[in-house]
């Protein structure tokens, strides 16, 4: 493991604030992500880029293929394979939810979706879970998805969300999708959060 150049400590804070702590792990982030973390300024991406060429490793670059919803925060998440349609669609409504995109969570949702909370009341419907995820929205520095992982009519994703003032959300969702079809939208999410 190759340990990451002198780019400044509030890039390296940025950097170790999601466990990068080597050029190995920095060649699987794209440079479009590290511009939006906070600390990571452009002569930190440039010294990264040189070091990268130096170790021939490169970062990763999703320009053309995995196309995914445009976030104000860092997004670090990777398909492995981009043959699946429903891990692309929990990604979606993951993304959608932090940045409290309505049309897209419009597109991923059933209608009668099922929001539960354990200790809470669950929430019904499609409008209300949009306009409660709305109502707590908070700035975001950094969404860190850690897993997705679908079977069938049920899927599942756990990640870190950093906020813009570095307090950690960690989040982990049971899915239910309305049917085994591919595009079958999101019926019912367990939402699991430790702040």
């Amino acid at each position: 493991m190759t340990k990451i150049p002198n780019i400044g400590k509030p890039a390296t804070n940025a950097l170790n604030s999601i466990g990068v702590t080597t050029l190995e792990q920095v060649s699987n982030l794209e440079k479009t992500t590290l511009r939006k973390m906070h600390g990571v300024g452009p002569k930190a991406i440039s010294i990264l880029e040189q070091s990268l060429t130096d170790h021939n490793l490169f970062f990763q670059d999703h320009s053309s293929s995995n196309v995914r919803p445009k976030t104000d925060f860092a997004v670090i998440c990777s398909l492995n394979c981009d043959n699946a349609p429903k891990r692309r669609l929990i990604r979606d409504y993951l993304l959608a939810a932090a940045s409290g995109n309505q049309p897209l969570l419009e597109s991923v949702l059933s209608d009668s979706l099922r929001w539960i909370i354990p200790g809470k009341s669950p929430l019904e419907g499609k409008e209300a879970f949009i306009a409660a995820v709305v109502k707590e929205q908070t700035e975001l520095s950094t969404l860190e998805i850690q897993s997705i992982l679908t079977h069938g009519k049920e899927g599942s994703a756990h990640g870190i969300l950093t906020t813009k003032t570095g307090e950690k959300i960690y989040f982990s969702d049971i899915i239910r999708f309305k049917s085994n079809q591919k595009d079958a939208p999101i019926s019912e999410i367990t939402s699991f959060v430790i702040q």
